[in-house]
């Protein structure tokens, strides 16, 4: 998954003469875009790093064992890869990993004996209960940063550009 990794943002200065040069009919814009997403970048890396330290999983299986505790059934390697949003083939070495590791399981499924479902096991359930704490306390820490009115608006505005449709593969379910 390609990440934005600019760190020395461009000045409104460049950001005008850049826009004279090339055409950009809205230099505020990009400016909030290039803010936005280097501050996205940034909360990204510290999520990574977080998980890192408290229990050394990666952003994409802490959401897989989290995907699979809410589907105790199980899941097909399909639908984590696409719950994930990584392809079906690296879900499926993902989770070859995550089985070595004893995180989950893949079972048989009992629908249809030729396709194969993923489900949480002890061992998973013992390592997102050791991340979540320290997830949510870093998440606390975050968010501290922002009143209830400001919390507000970020959501308002995340979901305003989620019903206009502008952000391909977005996912339209709150739960």
């Amino acid at each position: 998954m390609p990440m934005f990794e600019l760190k020395d943002l461009p000045s409104y200065d460049t950001l005008e003469a850049f826009a004279a040069r090339y055409g950009n009919p809205d230099v505020k814009g990009l400016q909030t875009w290039l803010i936005w997403s280097s501050a996205t970048q940034e909360m990204l890396s510290a999520f990574e790093a977080n998980l890192a330290r408290a229990c050394g999983l990666s952003q994409t299986q802490f959401f897989v064992l989290l995907l699979l505790k809410r589907n105790p059934d199980g899941l097909s390697v399909g639908a984590l890869a696409d719950g994930v949003s990584v392809t079906s083939q690296t879900m499926t070495r993902m989770i070859d990993r995550m089985v070595g590791a004893g995180l989950c399981s893949r079972d048989v499924d009992p629908a249809d004996a030729r396709a194969r479902l993923v489900k949480i096991t002890p061992a998973g359930e013992d390592m997102l209960g050791k991340a979540l704490p320290s997830h949510y306390a870093w998440v606390a820490r975050l968010m501290s940063h922002f009143d209830e009115d400001e919390r507000q608006m970020l959501n308002q505005l995340m979901l305003k550009l989620r019903k206009a449709g502008v952000l391909p593969g977005a996912a339209t379910g709150t739960d």
